[in-house]
């Protein structure tokens, strides 16, 4: 166990996710920054993301990148002047707008997922191929287990 300050661990679970997501993001940002993409590390954690959840709502977007919803709507107007994504009207809400990908960001994503490639080995240096995906496994199960919990709160407020 370590050493415990001030009662808090400083190697308990949520502080070693917490610097592993940090530390994993500034390295793929080095790497973006570094491999002159002609995008800013910002604009390439929007892509990413958007490749991982397909069509979304700007302001959702915005939500899940724990980015400002103005901040956002400024790497989103470059990024579609670029036509690297798409925004449109959601036909479910007209006030909303939806965005995805273009095609135009195929080439790109390519790129940007060799990069969290490159970062993803480099985190699991001298682990086994069975370790790591062990770890996958449980940081899925726990997250999981959050988003259940979210689920559960917020239906006991409603």
């Amino acid at each position: 166990m370590a050493k415990m300050k001030n009662g808090i661990d400083p190697d308990n679970v949520s502080f070693v996710l917490l610097d592993i997501s940090r530390m994993l993001r500034a390295e793929f940002e080095r790497r973006v920054s570094e491999a002159g993409l002609g995008i800013t590390p910002a604009e390439a954690r929007v892509l990413s993301h958007l490749a991982r959840c397909g069509l979304v709502r700007q302001h959702v977007l915005a939500d899940r990148l724990g980015m400002a919803r103005m901040s956002m709507t400024g790497f989103l107007d470059r990024l579609e002047r670029a036509d690297l994504i798409r925004r449109v009207s959601d036909p479910a809400d007209r006030r909303a707008k939806t965005v995805s990908l273009t095609g135009n960001a195929q080439p790109l994503m390519q790129q940007l997922a060799l990069i969290g490639d490159e970062v993803r080995e480099k985190a699991r240096y001298g682990l086994s191929d069975a370790e790591w995906e062990q770890f996958r496994h449980v940081a899925i199960a726990v997250r999981s287990n959050l988003v259940a919990e979210r689920q559960r709160t917020r239906e006991a407020t409603e």
